[in-house]
């Protein structure tokens, strides 16, 4: 039999109340954000605390009335509070769902056991939300901070503050005036002692932090029950249970306890700045520079942001008065969606001032796009950190669980209100709306795939000087025609006619001291050596003579020059690296292009295809696919088509300052349909190849499933 709590349940139980557990608590909270007093039940046997208002409160002081009826006529009785039937069953359903009867209202224990066992998840999802988060209690410190309290006390003095924050100032000032030297200190964390003592400063400033927490909940009378550690994504993150603060009546000392840990991570950072000034370079001012810049800095960006629960959502909570802040904000947020989506007019979730209503709302979206953003990144990192497979199963449990699932319950709150829905015009407006988005991610509209591409003369040559050297005749000009072996420029280079001569020098004495050798009979034995440097420095005169008739640049092929460089002159000093000219040949124009992966399987040779060059000052001209090259080349470079030179292609600059393809790509040949524009030059633009109608949608699935069976291995 279904034993879970019904409202004809309910009504039954208007006689005999049942019974609450004798162990719980009921005192005083903090006021609420109106100015209305509030109450927290205490469940000390799992540590929880639950907040509830007046009405709740003159309902539960009376529940030894053990009568609906009877509970309700001395609230009406006896106070203001105009409780109603519908609060008490309100409240029946909390103090059920919430294990705080000693009785369930129906069915003895066994609804308790039935309800255990539903709220039992299942292998899966205790592995997955175990992955996602769990705590390890390593301590229970709360004897050992109220026997210490009195040897930290002083710290909560204006007096230290005032003095840690001068010292800060101070630390500031005299940073501010080697700033340089600062932003440039060396990090002497590349040894083993040094990564150890590194880490070591880490865990020690975080435990700080969680004392800061401790011992201002200890200060204010809290219980600190535990502390230990909490696995987020299998990243570890120091806690303090300090729950305790929910009995306290005043949210400012609250909101002091979720901020001291930040407090003290300040301070620290204070003292290390000061320190910094004084210490030698060494592992030690490396310590106090990481604990006054980076440890703050991603202390701060974790610790402040309120929309995740960190300290920064418990003092944003806190100070606002408002409990339960995203969850609460949240549903102000579903409820603006579907009033925006739908015209739904539904009551809000709770009557609030229009302001606090726009902040909820406001908060809830900027949270929502926050931890969008924020999941995504986590789940790209695990999936990088980890083995391939490992990574991908990761990734999508991380993307399931805290993208799809939230998105996936509202879909389904969607459904339920369909009735409503249909029977408003905004409705089908959003209908509409949905339809046209299907329809561009669904419907294949374009058969046209696009690739950067660059038309260019076959054969072409460039022009580059052999060594840097100086000009001393410039026949080249934009437009030449010249012939193979007409001569475009001629360098000198004084620092090649300086090695000639002085390799000149050493054969000269090499072939005296072979002639003097053949007097001297004891240095006679050494001819041979002689004669061995002799057919050096030869050789070495031989490559040098070679280069210096390299110094006469000449066309390679028979073509147009052109893409000179700019403001060539004689006398002027060029170096190796520098393009003189190109020189091409106008009969023979190729259009190569880069397709990456992605689209490469839509390509065959035969497609027709359409070159439109960059700027409209030159007419498309018509192409057929010739030939993809169906290896990877990663190394291959058409330096037109590089992000470096403006192209779409991106590529990076490995340890041997070669340039290396970013992303796998194909080379795509296509041959002129039409006779060759010849404009004498490279011409960079984009080839629109005529494929298959492919949606977006599918193309996304086939990404999808290419990068799965890639990643597993399959």
């Amino acid at each position: 039999m279904d034993r879970r709590m019904t409202r004809s349940t309910l009504l039954k139980q208007d006689v005999a109340l049942p019974p609450l557990r004798e162990d719980l608590q009921l005192i005083g909270g903090a006021s609420s954000a109106d100015g209305s007093p509030t109450w927290v039940i205490v469940d000390p046997v799992r540590g929880k605390y639950f907040q509830i208002g007046w009405a709740a409160y003159q309902i539960l002081s009376r529940w030894e009335a053990r009568s609906a009826e009877t509970v309700l006529a001395q609230i009406h009785a006896d106070t203001t509070c105009r409780a109603m039937k519908q609060d008490v069953e309100d409240l029946l359903k909390f103090l059920y769902a919430n294990h705080l009867m000693r009785d369930p209202p129906q069915g003895g224990y066994r609804a308790y056991a039935e309800q255990a066992e539903a709220a039992r998840p299942s292998w899966v999802i205790w592995l997955v939300h175990h992955y996602l988060f769990f705590q390890i209690p390593l301590v229970r410190p709360d004897r050992f901070l109220r026997a210490t309290l009195p040897l930290v006390n002083w710290l909560y003095s204006p007096a230290v503050a005032w003095a840690i924050g001068g010292i800060g100032l101070i630390g500031l000032y005299l940073v501010s005036r080697q700033w340089d030297t600062f932003v440039a200190t060396a990090l002497h964390f590349f040894t083993p002692r040094g990564f150890a003592l590194y880490i070591l400063c880490l865990a020690v400033v975080k435990i700080f932090h969680e004392l800061g927490h401790a011992y201002t909940a200890t200060r204010y009378g809290c219980r600190v029950p535990t502390m230990g550690l909490a696995m987020v994504v299998m990243v570890p993150m120091l806690y303090s249970d300090t729950s305790d603060a929910w009995t306290l009546t005043f949210r400012r000392r609250r909101a002091a306890i979720g901020a001291a840990g930040m407090i003290v991570e300040c301070a620290l950072a204070a003292l290390a700045l000061f320190a910094w000034n004084f210490l030698d370079d060494g592992v030690a001012r490396s310590l106090v520079f990481i604990v006054a810049t980076t440890s703050l800095m991603v202390g701060a960006a974790i610790n402040l942001s309120p929309f995740m629960r960190f300290d920064g959502y418990y003092v944003l909570s806190d100070w606002l008065g408002i409990p339960n802040l995203h969850d609460r904000a949240f549903a102000f947020g579903r409820w603006q969606l579907r009033r925006l989506l739908f015209g739904l007019e539904r009551p809000m979730p709770e009557p609030v001032t229009a302001a606090r209503r726009r902040f909820l709302i406001c908060f809830a979206w900027g949270a929502w796009a926050y931890r969008f953003m924020l999941f995504l990144g986590i789940a790209l990192m695990v999936y990088h950190y980890f083995f391939k497979l490992l990574g991908l199963i990761l990734f999508a449990v991380e993307i399931g669980w805290f993208i799809v699932l939230p998105m996936v319950g509202e879909l389904k709150t969607w459904w339920s209100m369909r009735g409503e829905i249909v029977e408003r015009r905004r409705g089908w407006l959003s209908a509409g709306v949905l339809a046209c988005v299907l329809a561009l991610l669904f419907v294949p509209w374009s058969d046209r795939i696009s690739l950067p591409a660059v038309l260019e003369s076959t054969p072409h040559a460039t022009i580059y000087a052999p060594v840097p050297g100086r000009i001393v005749e410039l026949s080249v000009k934009e437009g030449l025609q010249v012939g193979v072996g007409d001569r475009l420029v001629v360098l000198e280079s004084p620092a090649l006619e300086k090695d000639m001569a002085l390799t000149s020098k050493r054969i000269e004495v090499e072939r005296l001291r072979g002639q003097r050798q053949f007097v001297d009979r004891e240095a006679l034995t050494k001819h041979q050596v002689t004669l061995e440097t002799l057919k050096a420095h030869l050789s070495q005169l031989e490559g040098l003579l070679q280069q210096q008739q390299d110094l006469s640049l000449t066309a390679p092929i028979a073509g147009v020059v052109t893409d000179q460089a700019e403001a060539l002159h004689v006398g002027q000093w060029i170096n190796k690296e520098m393009a003189i000219a190109y020189v091409i040949d106008p009969a023979g124009e190729e259009l190569h292009a880069l397709a990456p992966e992605t689209v490469v399987g839509y390509l065959h040779t035969g497609q027709s295809a359409r070159f439109i060059p960059e700027g409209s000052d030159r007419p498309s001209v018509e192409a057929q696919v010739a030939e993809i090259r169906d290896i990877d080349e990663r190394s291959f470079t058409v330096p037109y088509l590089l992000s470096v030179y403006g192209g779409e292609v991106p590529v990076r600059e490995d340890a041997h300052h070669r340039l290396k393809l970013e992303i796998s790509v194909y080379r795509v040949t296509l041959h002129l349909v039409e006779s060759p524009p010849q404009w004498n030059q490279a011409v960079r633009g984009t080839v629109l190849v005529k494929g298959p109608r492919i949606s977006f949608a599918q193309r996304a699935w086939e990404q999808t499933a290419r990068i799965f069976i890639r990643e597993s291995g399959a």
